[in-house]
């Protein structure tokens, strides 16, 4: 179980690493399409889309990562007081929540991108860019971030079950 724990998060931190990579064409083709339509008054038809297509995918392959490092916005203040055992057990209530809301996103996210599929899909632009593979990119990045929240879900419910023998995370 540990090294299905450990597999899950070096997954999550290489995807989130190799998607993060993005950002760098991202900004070449922003200050490209800045430099062509203020410089030579001739915008492009096509960097707008890519744009949103790249960061789309940076987000959601990065959430899961962020989830990992525990980096997304918590009401902390509220709960800093409470024992880490009660933190502990407060954070298995709000992962459930989060996993089960998260699977009903993962499923219709799934459908989204295979009705999706099946048509083709593009976008309604100038350029009309597939969409499909970024729908799909999509699902995988919302799998992945659920995927994620189990495997956080069991390692607090590891931590708490084995709080009298010793605190350590795993």
């Amino acid at each position: 179980m540990v090294k299905f724990l450990r597999i899950v998060d070096l997954v999550s931190k290489a995807l989130s690493n190799a998607v993060s990579l993005l950002f760098l064409p991202l900004t070449l083709i922003s200050v490209y399409e800045v430099a062509m339509r203020y410089l030579f008054n001739s915008p492009t038809t096509w960097a707008w889309d890519v744009n949103v297509q790249l960061f789309c995918l940076i987000v959601v392959f990065g959430s899961a990562n962020t989830l990992l490092q525990r980096g997304h916005v918590v009401m902390d203040i509220f709960i800093i007081q409470l024992s880490e055992k009660t933190q502990v057990v407060l954070r298995l209530g709000v992962y459930l929540v989060f996993i089960f809301s998260l699977g009903a996103v993962a499923w219709q996210t799934a459908i989204f991108a295979w009705r999706s599929i099946l048509i083709h899909e593009r976008a309604s632009t100038l350029l009309a860019a597939p969409v499909f593979p970024l729908k799909t990119g999509i699902f995988c990045g919302v799998v992945l971030l659920w995927v994620q929240g189990i495997n956080l879900w069991l390692k607090d419910l590891m931590l708490v079950t084995n709080f009298p023998k010793g605190n350590k995370r795993v």
